[in-house]
């Protein structure tokens, strides 16, 4: 038996953008701004070419610390995700996300701890966050449960927090 939480304490969105260096890459529709980090695919932001005001952050303007040590300050970017900047740049990031979770064949919420699971069964459990693309545990939670042919139950958090569901076996 394995208890996991999904609740996660709130973040600062832009103390967590202002603690990274960047890369910066134009693309079709924008600027991306990279964080220099090993779950690159975390700290993605992006502001649209050719907008003066942007309402990004409720329009505050961000100082994203280059690579080369310069500075661009930027009005309203978005936080962006990985998929996104593939599109537009063809800049792969989306095995570059810190995720940690469990799957199980049966779990129940525990009484008084606000979105913690206890779960039986377990069939994979991360003991610490690892690196990889963003839907690895639905990824294997559907693999289990094709496998065995019934349901099985992942939760996973992340940077930008957690989610819990049952994954039906493909039909």
């Amino acid at each position: 038996m394995k208890e996991f939480s999904i609740n996660q304490r709130m973040k600062c969105g832009q103390a967590e953008q202002s603690a990274c260096k960047y890369k910066k890459i134009i693309g079709k529709t924008g600027v991306w701004y990279i964080a220099i980090q090993p779950n690159k695919g975390d700290n993605i932001y992006f502001a649209r070419n050719n907008k003066k005001y942007s309402d990004g952050f409720a329009g505050s303007t961000l100082d994203f610390e280059l690579e080369d040590g310069s500075i661009d300050h930027v009005q309203g970017p978005w936080h962006s995700n990985s998929r996104s900047l593939l599109a537009d740049t063809g800049y792969d990031t989306t095995h570059k996300h810190i995720t940690r979770g469990i799957i199980a064949l049966d779990a129940e919420p525990i009484p008084g701890k606000y979105m913690s699971t206890r779960h039986e069964d377990v069939l994979y459990y991360d003991e610490e966050p690892v690196v990889g693309d963003f839907e690895r545990i639905t990824i294997l939670a559907r693999d289990f449960a094709n496998k065995l042919g019934k349901s099985v139950y992942a939760a996973q958090i992340s940077n930008g927090g957690g989610s819990a569901e049952w994954i039906k076996p493909k039909e």
